[in-house]
């Protein structure tokens, strides 16, 4: 008698269900909102699918930060292949606070005191630097061009990291200060590190 292969019920297509609706869930309500159970009658399975396929809740919330991480890494990539040379720069950071606008939970869960009930792993760092590369990348080369003063990129990366992070942050809690101009704040700081003739 010949044995049957037993049908997988725990496939990528089901994996792919229960990562959405736990995005899903989290960007409408926070992840302290992310229920085993209600991601998995969301996605049509059980909760033995979530346990199978990623281990327990964190390995669940750590696959959400990773495509939260990815989310931001394909904003920050398009804006950088939409703008050029000068604009690169300035582009990023519109699409930073951008995107963190528009996945205010998401964003909370990638750079907040939620991030403790998700322990970073290679996994998450890796995701967290494709997510900064498109920056270290339009800092390098505006460096190598000229259009900045020579510095140490990682310094140049980390002061317009800190300044769109700072503003996302502000506008998201409503303290950001009325009638002040974001574009122009994160472009004078841009401009701090510009060389005379840039």
């Amino acid at each position: 008698m010949v044995a049957v292969a037993r049908p997988r019920s725990h496939t990528d297509d089901v994996r792919t269900r229960l990562l959405d609706e736990a995005v899903r869930m989290v960007a409408a309500n926070g992840v302290g909102a992310l229920s085993v159970r209600e991601v998995a009658r969301a996605a049509d399975t059980s909760t033995t699918a979530v346990y199978s396929l990623f281990g327990n809740k964190e390995g669940l919330s750590r696959a959400i930060l990773v495509r939260a991480f990815d989310s931001f890494a394909h904003a920050q990539r398009s804006a950088a292949a939409a703008a050029a040379g000068e604009a690169t720069l300035e582009g990023l950071g519109v699409a930073y606070v951008g995107w963190a606008l528009e996945n205010p939970r998401l964003y909370e869960l990638m750079f907040s005191d939620a991030l403790v009930v998700v322990e970073r792993t290679e996994e998450t760092r890796a995701a967290a630097t494709r997510a900064i590369t498109p920056l270290r990348a339009g800092v390098q080369e505006a460096i190598g061009s000229g259009r900045l003063r020579a510095a140490d990129p990682e310094t140049v990366v980390a002061s317009l990291w800190a300044q769109v992070h700072g503003m996302a942050t502000l506008l998201l809690s409503g303290n950001y200060p009325e009638g002040a101009d974001p574009v122009a704040a994160a472009t004078a700081v841009i401009d701090g590190w510009r060389t005379a003739r840039a």
